[in-house]
């Protein structure tokens, strides 16, 4: 079968810190197998060459008629996509909010419908993120929130937030805890309504307990898409909510993990607004990469 790696470097729109790392360019892969084209879009915190030379062997394999065998979550991911390229409709995105607050607000303001719902990455300034919150929700009666702490914030700033705030204006607190067991013990303890990320606690449906409402599934960290296929059975086996979410993947990665949400989370939207922190999406109108910022890496010509 005919294959071609192209590596992308796509600039952002400024500066923004992602993991601890100063990100300016999203680095990434594009591949073609068969004219089917998918994205491998490793976290920012991953070595680029790691990436690069499991992606390429993988494609070696399959040029023999082999499994890929790959190991990393984004690039079975990636690879899943092309081989079995996602087909439902693109599930909306969910408004993604952060930074500061006048331009928020204002946007807001500005909006002719609001949504019902909507992402808000946590500051870790509790005075700022209640006000934020309390904004909104005044801005928008009956707004639902999902707050993003992302193991970031001290118990001290959550109880804090959680204090100030209404509740019942929250959908839940997405990794409170430094981990898994962290999460449940603040759940417990504070009563909060928490949802944990499936990246962070193993890839795996966390058992049951109380205050888990929702499993958030990145699939560009996790895997190919069966594998997200079965979390998201798995979660709702267990009553709980499931949304998916984008890590700045380019606009061809966007729309796939917007199909799978469609697919997957019909009647909900996918947390996919992070594509505005990039220049351009990388793709044409017809959703295919474009070959400026992309370099040939593997395939006929190479």
């Amino acid at each position: 079968m005919p294959i071609s790696v192209y590596r992308y470097a796509l600039p952002l729109t400024k500066e923004k810190q992602i993991d601890g790392v100063a990100v300016r360019r999203r680095h990434g892969f594009y591949v073609n197998i068969d004219g089917h084209w998918g994205e491998v879009a490793p976290p920012v915190t991953a070595e680029l060459a790691d990436t690069e030379a499991e992606l390429l062997a993988a494609c070696e394999r399959l040029t023999q008629g082999l499994e890929h065998q790959a190991t990393q979550a984004w690039v079975r991911f990636g690879l899943g996509c092309v081989l079995t390229p996602p087909t439902a409709a693109a599930a909306p995105s969910l408004p993604l909010l952060e930074g500061e607050r006048e331009p928020i607000i204002r946007a807001w303001r500005c909006r002719r419908v609001h949504p019902t719902r909507a992402w808000l990455t946590l500051s870790g300034d509790v005075q700022f993120d209640a006000g934020l919150v309390r904004e909104l929700t005044l801005l928008v009666p009956g707004l639902k929130l999902t707050l993003d702490a992302g193991g970031r914030l001290s118990e001290t700033q959550l109880s804090g937030l959680w204090q100030r705030i209404d509740g019942g204006a929250i959908d839940w607190i997405l990794d409170p805890g430094l981990d898994d067991a962290h999460t449940r013990t603040l759940a417990r303890q504070h009563g909060w309504p928490v949802a944990l990320s499936a990246d962070r606690c193993g890839g795996r449906v966390p058992a049951p307990f109380e205050g888990l409402r929702a499993l958030v599934l990145r699939p560009s960290l996790l895997g190919e898409p069966a594998l997200c296929r079965q979390l998201a059975d798995g979660a709702r086996a267990q009553g709980l909510d499931v949304m998916l979410a984008g890590n700045l993947e380019s606009g061809l990665g966007h729309r796939h993990i917007a199909q799978l949400a469609g697919e997957l989370t019909p009647n909900s939207p996918a947390q996919l607004d992070s594509l505005r922190y990039l220049l351009h999406s990388g793709v044409n109108a017809q959703g295919q990469p474009e070959a400026q910022n992309t370099t040939l890496v593997y395939g006929p010509g190479c």
